[in-house]
């Protein structure tokens, strides 16, 4: 055959097949497109729920009430009908009745407020929603009216006395809120009544959602229609002999080949993985996905009435699945960690050598982006928080652009636009990926263009736009358009939110001192900016550098700048989000660290300038604390203050150092050398602008692993993050509850006198101005203060400053005691059998106290002696410093001669801290470890010689505390409500779960220290903002229970609170579920958010 004829065949031949696969890609794009067009508006099956009362409930025989706490808080429809005979017969009865409420009589008032209630007395009958009066009769008017009836839902709130006047109307907005119904009737009462008396509850449960036939199959048609066309767009690529910049097994295997630096980034991941932090939202994180698994839906469950995560949430929920092999912390990490691996690795392959020889063959530009990688990890990756998978989601959009933009391939392109947009579906601050995608869509714009008159321009953009409609598919899979949009207007209703313009705050936030703020997070974004700077100073003024490959370069360059302002739209400004620039923050200091190093041969000015910023970057960084999230800091150095090395601050140090630096640049700049560079001297240049960034960030990961190990090793015998970790390896996965120890009765283990005393003598002993009513009313503490930025709390603007001690350590009146006093005693002690004695209120000189003597136990009954105390009191540290108060000493003696001898030194009890509460009951520790060898008896001294109103102190006998740890007293079974800082820490705890817009009650809680409980959880999960809190503000008393954490006897490290039925004999509310159907663009959410947070 003729050559020509056979070229010209093959060429006709490649025409042929190229139009078949445009046509295949033509439609099965647009079938995915028009697919994903469709599913957010297609119907879903809606689960509802809805409870009458008191038909089909099993009412107990004392009580005719019936509890369930609402997720959304408000009802979709209320409806109470109430026959007047019933309202007649109870105003005819002595007292006041309850005859039907949406909340306990008992609750707390700001739970009442918002509730709806019908009572009756000699005043007649009233009506009251959200602290108002909606209707009221006397006693006349009801022998004119038939039934009461109430309505409340999305468009109406109004109460009529039927046949006695016009119906009564009140603001929808103002519906009340339903823990359940409630009623002092007798069950005997409410069954008389019959049908003349019944409640129906509509629970807002509307996004407990499922797919219905018809939205599985357009997603399953959509899903491989795309796949179909993303198939056909790569046998487009490959018939126009477009090749990929890797072939051959050869560079497969030096791709796997480990260096040096992949080694020692993943040891430092693993390591840290074992070893170190997580992050302060780790448990927050975890319970919202254990808790999904029954309410049918991933929502926020902290805050914001129960809505879905959606958009953001396929990260999360692939979590919540996770969870269920096992939910200790070393397991819920691991995928971070992947993450973390995988991330390195498209880096150090694939991004690095991209920008070009200079970066690829420089070791110390390769050990720096290693190095602050790292680095960027620790800080902010370490935990559940969706940023490591970002990151790794940024890295490889990155990898598929360059990859499009060298093989002028569109397949790689499609894969860009579908990582991406599936990283932003991971959480708002992906908007990192669509920064690269953006960045490199020109030169793949340009290939576009170039095969646009072969195949046509709809072929290519059906088949690229397939690739985003996976995404819509994802994010749409169960929740429709109407619901996300609710959810999102319910989270900027609520807030809190910051607006574009305030993104600065961002960076205001990371200059505060918080532990969002702390010194490791101060560094790795202060080396980002450093390395910013530097390289668009370099690469504008040098617009030919040798080695560097320009377009990659000023790729990197742009992403980083358009993330930045990108940022800006997103509303929550929490510093925890930087960690999405670990990956392209690596690539950009290795590019700075090659650049810098080309330069500093011949530019001296380059060189000192460069490390004047970089010193003064780090002087700022080490103003920082070394504080990391709760529980995760225990035993580290520098927690609470900034770092101090040789008895001076460290940023004063550095800031030395940076003004020695800038005088060196001054001389450089105005007395430039004529000579030229030797090459010894340029030698020297490149090293030392080749290795400070590295040094700063080894230094810091070095320095971290060292104290975080140090503290390992100290507290092997308590909590640690470390310990738990390998704990849990062994099959022991509940963490911190095999770590905090309980009192469950504290009236055991009471020290006996040793002459046989009754407990008020021993107690009172010789004493002056010490009296049972010698305490405050009032033992509220100064406030605590968080600074602004703090994640989870409700206004991050500014500082949050916050009131408040636990349950039943506030003093107030209680029955009488032992000796007379009206002092409320905590901790579950017995009045009965505890006296008190306090020096409030003398004024009359030095109050002062020598007890009696109390028979020690023996040394194994317990690892402690404490004493519950109230007031001012004089303790010390465990780094010795002193906090002030007033003097309180344990003496300790024995026996001789029928009279008691000193032994040893007077111990000063320990107060648990670090935020040592100045007034509220404590109890104050003597490990038994203290305790004299030769002592028999001990007994309290103390001395008040300060006349201020404030300074005094209470104090109640000692006593060594019989404890079981909390897994044995709690278990794995009783609800309990984990606050949302202690989650990841107690992970065999199970949390109170919504199902079918309804929460379980919850036996216990379990809060953080104090500063966090009362910045964060008080506010954030606060009823107001549909916090967890309502479940438990409205249904049950608290009272907090002594704890202590194994041998680390200085720590505040929480508290165990016991919390109670408002109503004992209230059964959990029967519920009646239907399913409805749910078109997509109407939800039937009728949520009541109330003010903003901001």
């Amino acid at each position: 055959m003729c050559p020509r004829l056979s070229s010209l065949s093959m060429s006709t031949s490649r025409s042929d097949t190229a139009r078949r696969y445009s046509l295949v890609a033509m439609v099965a794009g647009l079938v995915a497109i028009l697919a994903a067009i469709a599913t957010p508006f297609l119907p879903v099956t809606a689960h509802d729920a809805s409870i009458d009362w008191p038909n089909g409930q099993q009412l107990s025989a004392d009580n005719a009430s019936v509890v369930a706490p609402l997720t959304a808080q408000t009802a979709r429809s209320l409806n109470i009908t109430v026959g007047c005979t019933v309202l007649r017969d109870a105003v005819s009865r002595d007292g006041d009745s309850v005859i039907v409420a949406t909340a306990p009589s008992s609750a707390p008032r700001e739970i009442r407020n918002t509730a709806m209630s019908v009572t009756a007395g000699a005043y007649g009958v009233r009506v009251m929603s959200a602290n108002r009066v909606l209707a009221a009769a006397d006693a006349a008017t009801l022998q004119k009216c038939s039934d009461l009836k109430i309505w409340a839902d999305e468009s109406a709130l109004g109460a009529q006395f039927v046949g006695a006047g016009p119906p009564a109307r009140g603001d929808p907005l103002d519906r009340p809120t339903v823990a359940g119904v409630f009623t002092s009737l007798t069950a005997d009462q409410v069954r008389a009544a019959g049908a003349a008396l019944s409640v129906h509850v509509g629970i807002d449960n509307a996004f407990d959602v499922t797919r219905t036939w018809l939205k599985t199959t357009v997603i399953v048609i959509g899903v491989l229609a795309a796949l179909i066309a993303l198939i056909a767009l790569a046998k487009l690529d490959s018939v126009a002999r477009l090749r990929g910049a890797i072939g051959g097994r050869r560079a497969l295997l030096r791709l796997a080949a480990p260096s040096i630096t992949d080694l020692t980034v993943t040891a430092a991941l693993v390591i840290w993985h074992f070893l170190g932090a997580g992050t302060s939202e780790d448990g927050y994180i975890q319970v919202m996905g254990r808790n999904a698994a029954d309410s049918g839906l991933l929502s926020n469950y902290y805050r914001f009435f129960g809505i879905p995560e959606a958009p953001f949430d396929w990260y999360y929920s692939f979590l919540s699945h996770w969870s269920s092999i096992s939910t200790a912390g070393i397991w819920m990490r691991l995928p971070g960690l992947i993450a973390g691996l995988l991330s390195w690795f498209i880096l150090s392959r694939v991004i690095l050598p991209r920008l070009g020889t200079a970066v690829r063959t420089s070791r110390w530009a390769v050990f720096s982006g290693a190095a602050v990688f790292v680095v960027f990890w620790m800080a902010f990756c370490s935990g559940l928080r969706a940023e490591p998978i970002i990151v790794l989601g940024s890295l490889a959009t990155w990898w598929f652009v360059e990859s499009a933009i060298a093989t002028r391939r569109l397949l790689p392109a499609a894969l860009a636009t579908f990582a991406a947009l599936l990283t932003f579906a991971a959480g708002p601050q992906g908007v990192v990926a669509i920064a690269v995608l953006i960045v490199g869509s020109r030169p793949m714009l340009r290939i576009v263009r170039s095969l646009r008159r072969e195949y046509g321009l709809l072929p290519l953009f059906a088949s690229l736009a397939s690739a985003a409609s996976l995404i819509v598919f994802l994010v749409f899979r169960t929740q429709t358009i109407a619901n996300i949009v609710q959810a999102v207007q319910v989270r900027y209703a609520v807030g809190p939110t910051l607006s574009w313009y305030q993104e600065l705050m961002r960076y205001y936030f990371l200059t505060v001192g918080t532990p969002d703020a702390a010194l490791a997070k101060r560094v790795p974004m202060l080396l980002l900016i450093v390395a910013l700077g530097a390289t668009i100073a370099i690469m504008l003024r040098r617009k030919r550098l040798a080695g560097f490959a320009r377009g990659p370069v000023w790729r990197l360059i742009g992403t980083v700048l358009l993330t930045i302002g990108l940022l800006s739209f997103v509303p929550t400004k929490w510093t925890l989000q930087f960690g999405v620039f670990a990956g392209v923050a690596a690539a950009l200091v290795a590019v700075s660290t090659a650049a810098l190093i080309a330069v500093a041969g011949t530019s001296a000015r380059a060189l000192w300038a460069y490390l004047t910023v970089l010193l003064g970057a780090c002087a700022v960084a080490a103003a920082g604390n070394n504080a990391w999230g709760w529980a995760y800091d225990y035993g580290i150095p520098w927690f609470d203050k900034a770092p101090i090395l040789a008895g001076q601050p460290l940023s004063t140090l550095f800031l030395v150092l940076t003004g020695a630096s800038f005088l060196v640049l001054v001389w450089v700049c105005v007395r430039p050398s004529n000579r030229p560079v030797t090459p010894e001297t340029a030698k020297r240049r490149r090293l030392l602008a080749g290795v400070p960034v590295l040094f700063i960030a080894a230094v810091l990961v070095l320095a971290e692993f060292a104290m975080f190990g140090r503290a390992a090793l100290d507290r092997s015998d308590t909590y640690t993050t470390f310990s738990a970790n390998m704990r849990a390896l062994t099959g022991d996965a509940c963490g911190m509850a095999d770590r905090v120890l309980v009192e469950e009765n504290p009236n055991e283990g009471m020290l006996v006198p040793v002459d046989g005393a009754n407990p008020s003598k021993t107690l009172r002993g010789e004493s002056t101005g010490f009296t049972p009513d010698g305490v405050g009313f009032d033992l509220t503490p100064e406030p605590v203060r968080m600074g602004a930025g703090t994640i989870d709390v409700s206004s991050p603007g500014h500082s949050t400053s916050a009131k408040g001690a636990t349950p039943g350590t506030v003093g107030g009146i209680g029955p009488r005691t032992v000796n007379g006093s009206r002092a409320a005693l905590p901790f579950g002690l017995d009045p009965a059998t505890t006296p008190v004695l306090g020096s409030f209120g003398f004024d009359n000189g030095t109050a002062k106290l020598t007890s009696g003597w109390y028979q020690l136990p023996k040394r194994d009954a317990s690892p402690l002696i404490v004493l519950s105390a109230a007031g001012s009191i004089f303790s010390i540290t465990p780094d010795g410093a002193p906090i002030g108060g007033r003097d309180l000493k344990i003496e300790f003696g024995t026996r001789t001669g029928g009279e008691f001898t000193p032994v040893g030194a007077p111990f000063i009890p320990i107060d648990a801290g670090p935020d040592h509460a100045n007034r509220p009951w404590r109890n104050l520790r003597i490990p038994m470890d203290a305790v004299p060898a030769k002592a028999t008896a001990l007994r309290i001294v103390a001395v008040d010689s300060n006349l201020n109103p404030d300074e005094w102190l209470a104090v109640t006998p000692p006593r060594a505390p019989h404890l079981r740890t909390l897994q044995a007293v709690v278990g794995s079974d009783d609800p309990v409500l984990l606050d949302l800082s202690v989650g990841s820490q107690f992970p065999c705890q199970s949390p109170i779960t919504a199902r079918n817009g309804v929460f379980t009650v919850p036996h216990w809680r379990i809060t953080p220290d104090r500063a966090a409980t009362f910045t964060k959880s008080k506010t954030w999960q606060r009823a107001g903002a549909g916090g967890i809190l309502s479940v438990s503000d409205s249904l049950t008393q608290s009272s907090t229970v002594a704890t202590y954490l194994e041998n680390d006897w200085y720590r505040d490290w929480g508290n165990l609170i016991k919390l109670t039925p408002l109503v004992p004999d209230a059964p959990v509310a029967h519920l009646t579920t239907t399913t409805s159907r749910q078109v997509g663009w109407s939800s039937s959410s009728t949520i009541v958010t109330g003010g903003s947070d901001d």
